[in-house]
């Protein structure tokens, strides 16, 4: 396509490929933007981190926005109004994507179990999509959004904002150049004082809130009795809802562990977990949680941990010196290697080789990854150039899944073994019938 060709000019040649069977959606050819024309965005969720979104995409055009509860996002709605004054609202987002045929990006910013069956609309449209992390519920969800966005060819984004900072790509530096030998070990871990909004409490029935919808928060997941304390923040603890303690904070900790040893890239893996077992509606708070990978091109075989919880300040089994572990158990991820050591900060920030005089020793990597100017901005220029962003769904949706089997396995308490190949476990039935939820009636766009 002629590079100046403008939005309207490729709507309509868009328009006669479809007819010929030529497309598979609109984002299959690259769409580019006159000088000043602005994104034609829709937000689904924006309240609470949702907020962001907004803004973000107040500087381009806010075409429509849903959201359940409009007291929680009064602020949020105020905030897109002043902007886009005619902007279309909606408490039902499946509504919006019926009616709405004018859009080129979607930014979700719901509660986990809501991801999917937003995203999986965003894609099937062929628009461009943000979503906050994690970028799903389920391990089938996550391989549905990596295969659906890779056939539609959009520009995609996980809202694991450390993933675009300078640190991490230190850290992949030094270790693909071998600064820490062969890493055969990385830790990782939440705040220590993080409660996981409700992760152990499943509170109280309790009247619904009269702002919410509760049958539309609800969206794919059974219907259920309202509780106190699920709306606006404690629904992460449950399992119908969130993900818990992993789930909140392991694609931010666990970012470089996965990128930087390459742990995407794995056939295969076994996991396993110890500690408090989920009850009968909420995940379990402390937990240790072991991934072994096997060697993955020039990279050995290794293992990540995790520890939350009751377990954040005690002792990791591990085959590393403990006295090196000790002294860096203030900082939430460590990288062993055989020749040296790396630590990592929350989102992945200060990370540097440990101890210090053996980063002076080493120095800084050589440069081979490109810098981003922003996790959000990195988003809205591929927008406009077509290109790829550092955390997109053939990324994130593994990241996600590497996560999702930990807490497969702190249901299942036994040692799986995972084949990413077929997404399947090998060798457990109980774990291959937790990789995909059964959605309510209504809500079955997108699950098979």
């Amino acid at each position: 396509m002629n590079q100046t060709t403008t939005r309207r000019k490729f709507l309509k040649t868009a328009a006669v490929a479809s007819a010929a069977g030529l497309l598979i959606g609109p984002a299959s050819m690259a769409r580019t933007y006159a000088a000043n024309e602005k994104i034609r965005f829709a937000l689904v969720g924006i309240g609470g981190m949702g907020s962001k979104g907004v803004n973000f995409a107040s500087g381009e055009q806010i075409v429509a926005v849903a959201d359940v509860d409009f007291k929680h996002a009064g602020g949020s709605l105020s905030r897109v109004k002043k902007h886009c004054p005619d902007v279309k609202v909606y408490s039902d987002y499946r509504k919006l994507f019926d009616e709405q045929r004018h859009l080129d990006a979607v930014w979700v910013a719901t509660p986990d179990h809501s991801h999917f069956p937003a995203s999986i609309r965003a894609l099937d449209a062929g628009l461009a999509l943000y979503c906050e992390k994690p970028l799903c519920h389920d391990i089938y969800e996550a391989r549905k959004l990596r295969e659906m966005a890779k056939a539609k060819n959009v520009v995609t984004q996980m809202g694991n904002q450390g993933h675009s900072g300078e640190h991490v790509r230190l850290l992949c530096e030094w270790i693909w150049q071998g600064s820490l030998g062969d890493v055969t070990e990385a830790h990782v871990r939440p705040p220590y004082n993080e409660m996981d909004f409700g992760s152990r409490d499943a509170g109280q029935p309790a009247a619904v809130p009269a702002s919410l919808d509760w049958n539309l928060w609800q969206g794919p997941v059974h219907e259920r009795e309202f509780h106190s304390g699920i709306h606006p923040a404690q629904w992460r603890g449950w399992l119908d809802y969130g993900t818990g303690l992993l789930g909140d904070w392991f694609c931010h900790n666990a970012d470089g562990a996965v990128w930087a040893l390459k742990l995407n890239e794995a056939e295969t893996c076994e996991v396993e977990c110890e500690g408090n077992e989920p009850s009968a509606t909420n995940w379990p708070h402390g937990v240790r949680l072991s991934w072994h990978f096997p060697q993955r091109g020039n990279m050995v075989p290794c293992i990540m941990r995790w520890s939350s919880g009751t377990y954040n300040d005690k002792p990791m089994p591990h085959t590393v010196d403990p006295e090196r572990v000790a002294a860096v158990a203030k900082y939430p991820s460590a990288y062993f290697g055989t020749k040296g050591m790396a630590v990592s900060g929350w989102w992945m920030n200060d990370v540097r080789l440990f101890p210090e005089i053996f980063m002076q020793q080493i120095g800084k990597p050589k440069r081979v990854l490109p810098r981003s100017k922003g996790h959000e901005v990195d988003f809205l220029n591929a927008v406009r150039s077509g290109g790829r962003t550092s955390a997109d769904f053939d990324y994130s949706a593994r990241l996600t899944e590497i996560m999702l089997l930990g807490n497969v396995a702190s249901r299942v308490r036994e040692k799986l073994a995972y084949d990413f190949r077929t997404g399947r476990f090998t060798n457990n039935d109980k774990a291959n019938a937790m990789l995909q939820r059964a959605p309510r009636k209504g809500w079955e766009f997108g699950y098979a």
